[in-house]
C-alpha cells in the first residue's frame, strides 16, 4: 500500500491518555483551542493553562501526535457511563430520555480538539511551535504537512480510536453533540448519524445526535489507512524511559 494512501498511519499515532501526565496534555491541547482560540471558556479560570471540567474524573481520554517531532496536535474525550447523566443533556432537548440500559453501554464524545497550527494548509505556519518548515523525510515516509486533508485525517483518527477503544469495552453507542456543519461532513463520509434532540444554542448552534460503534467500525474510511489503532500513554512512557536507561 502506497504512502500516500497511509497518510494518517504513515504520519500520526493515537495514545489513550492512561496517566496524570498525559491527560494534562489534553488539558493543556483542550486550553488552547477552547480559551486561547475560541474564547468558549474563560482563560482566567485556567491559570495553569489546563482546560478542566467536573466530567473529566469520569472520562476516557485520546491523544493525536506527530510522529516524527512528537507534538501533539488534538484529542478528544469519552465521557464514561457512571455518572447519572451525560453533559448534553443539561443542554438539548430530546425527543425521548436516555434510559438507564441505553446509559449503561453508551458514552458521550466531546472536546474535539485540533490546535489551529496543524488546522492550516502551510507547513511555514507550524515554525513558530518548533513543527518543520518543510516535509520531513524518515525513510520512505514524507511528512506532508501541507495537505489540506491533514485536519480532517485528525479527525478520523481520533474518532476511529475511540470507536476501536468503545468496542473493546463493550460501549455500542455514541453520544455526539455538534455544529450542524461538522454533522454534515461527517455524515457525508458515510456515517449513520441520526438526530435524537431539538437543535440548541451552546457556544453557537448545536444539534444532538445518536452513533452506532459497529456503524462506525464498519466504514470503508478505514480500509486504507487508520490500521494502527491507538497506543496506551503508560506503555509509551515506560519504554522511552528504558531507552534512557539504556542510552546513559
Amino acid at each position: 500500500m502506497s504512502t500516500e494512501k497511509r497518510f494518517f498511519d504513515s504520519n500520526f499515532e493515537v495514545f489513550l491518555a492512561d496517566t496524570q501526565e498525559s491527560r494534562q496534555i489534553n488539558y493543556n491541547l483542550r486550553y488552547q483551542v477552547y480559551c486561547d482560540e475560541m474564547g468558549f471558556e474563560d482563560v482566567d479560570k485556567f491559570p495553569d493553562q489546563m482546560e478542566m471540567d467536573e466530567w473529566d474524573c469520569n472520562s476516557v481520554h485520546i491523544l493525536v501526535r506527530h510522529k516524527f517531532t512528537g507534538h501533539w496536535l488534538g484529542g478528544l474525550r469519552l465521557v464514561m457511563p457512571e455518572s447519572p447523566k451525560f453533559p448534553f443533556e443539561d443542554w438539548s432537548k430530546l425527543s425521548n430520555d436516555v434510559t438507564q440500559a441505553e446509559r449503561s453501554c453508551s458514552v458521550e464524545v466531546s472536546r474535539l480538539c485540533i490546535i489551529k497550527e496543524a488546522r492550516r494548509f502551510t507547513a511555514k505556519r507550524f515554525a513558530p511551535y518548533g513543527l518543520p518548515e518543510q516535509e520531513v523525510e524518515e525513510g520512505n515516509v514524507r511528512s506532508i504537512f501541507n495537505f489540506k486533508n491533514q485536519s480532517r485525517s485528525l479527525m478520523w483518527g481520533l474518532i476511529r480510536a475511540a470507536a476501536v477503544f468503545c468496542e473493546a469495552e463493550g460501549i455500542s453507542h455514541w453520544y455526539f453533540i455538534v455544529a450542524p456543519s461538522l454533522a454534515g461532513f461527517i455524515r457525508k463520509h458515510g456515517f449513520d448519524m441520526p438526530q435524537i434532540g431539538e437543535p440548541c444554542e451552546y457556544r453557537g448552534l448545536r444539534i444532538p445526535y445518536r452513533l452506532n460503534v459497529a456503524n462506525i467500525l464498519a466504514n470503508p474510511l478505514w480500509n486504507e489507512d487508520y490500521k494502527t489503532n491507538f497506543y496506551r500513554y503508560s506503555e509509551f512512557a515506560e519504554e522511552s524511559a528504558e531507552k534512557l536507561r539504556v542510552y546513559r
